[in-house]
């Protein structure tokens, strides 16, 4: 009977082992993926046209987007702290924001994407937090804010925008993602089933013996459900959502206005909406490859040529890789510093 603690501690570390490998495989599977749609993409393009798009760019606009990538990290970080207070803590923006942008360099440049990122920002506010649970369920918490928000945009600016668009089964199809999406982020608000959810979780880590992971999860989602009771908080942060989504499509249609494209804001809100979903699809780093696919399929139904799209994309998430490469400058920093940010 002495040895069993052992026995049980020797399976743990096994089982860690055996899921670090498989994460580092999935990353490798993710880097592929990813690298091989967008070489296939690029070759299948002209390069004249390549060319020629960037050249007709008004280069004088871009300089607002990476402003306005910057002002989305702020307010995400401002959002974090809002749902960090109702627990009783008070951590400044600025220290958040920092987390922010060193979680956006790892869901950038790290294999795993933006699960990767999110767990950065988890290790660095356990620090700040006596409570890993509560820690864990702010990140979830604001993750499915951000997701329901992205949804309730998306949903209505594809049915604004759906008189101008043309009839197409991936402009239909997009918008029942939303729908289907909306739904069920919706349910995940709804104190009842997100504990249904939790019972769900602990069933089913008892029967796949990762009862530890299962517990953490129903535990996660409990504390998320405490979260749900603090409705100014609730309202705040979908304001603050709401906010955030205006300042990133209005990124997108800063780009837009430099290529001279002619699309309408209703109908970059709802592309950007779809592509931020495709984005968060765990099969490519951040979505590359498929955001680009995306964009390509959904600016031909509204007569945008394939390379002035494909070069839109490379144009609209160019911030997005400065403000990585920013936070791959803090992180560096605060390795360096070996203290807290």
């Amino acid at each position: 009977m002495e040895t069993q603690p052992a026995v049980s501690e020797e399976k743990r570390r096994s089982g860690v082992a055996k899921l670090g490998l498989k994460l580092r495989g999935s990353g490798i599977i993710q880097v592929l993926i990813g690298g091989g749609a967008l070489v296939f993409i690029i070759a299948n393009s002209d390069a004249s046209r390549l060319i020629d798009a960037i050249k007709s760019t008004r280069m004088a606009y871009l300089p607002l987007t990476i402003v306005a990538t910057i002002m989305v990290y702020w307010f995400m970080a401002f959002r974090w702290s809002v749902v960090l207070e109702v627990g009783g803590y008070s951590i400044p923006t600025a220290r958040l924001f920092r987390y922010n942008l060193i979680g956006c360099f790892f869901g950038n440049f790290v294999p795993g994407g933006a699960a990767i990122g999110d767990v950065s920002r988890l290790i660095y506010l356990d620090r700040d937090i006596s409570s890993k649970s509560f820690a864990l369920s702010t990140i979830a918490f604001e993750k499915l804010i951000g997701l329901f928000t992205v949804l309730f945009i998306g949903f209505g600016s594809t049915l604004a925008s759906n008189a101008l668009l043309p009839e197409s089964r991936l402009i239909y199809l997009g918008e029942a993602v939303l729908a289907l999406g909306f739904l069920a982020s919706a349910a995940l608000l709804s104190n009842s089933l997100s504990s249904l959810a939790a019972r769900l979780i602990r069933a089913v880590g008892v029967r796949l013996s990762i009862k530890r992971i299962g517990d953490a999860a129903a535990r996660t989602l409990e504390a998320m459900s405490e979260l749900r009771k603090h409705r100014t908080m609730i309202l705040k942060t979908f304001a603050l959502s709401v906010l955030v989504r205006v300042i990133w499509s209005l990124s997108f249609y800063i780009v837009s206005l430099a290529m001279g494209l002619g699309i309408g804001l209703w109908q970059i809100f709802a592309v950007t909406s779809i592509v931020d979903l495709i984005r968060m699809l765990p099969v490519t780093i951040n979505g590359i490859g498929l955001r680009e696919w995306a964009l390509i399929g959904l600016f031909a139904n509204i007569g945008v040529a394939r390379e002035k799209a494909l070069m839109f994309s490379f144009l609209a998430f160019a911030p997005l890789i400065i403000v990585a490469l920013a936070g791959g400058v803090v992180y560096l920093t605060r390795v360096k510093r070996a203290k807290p940010l």
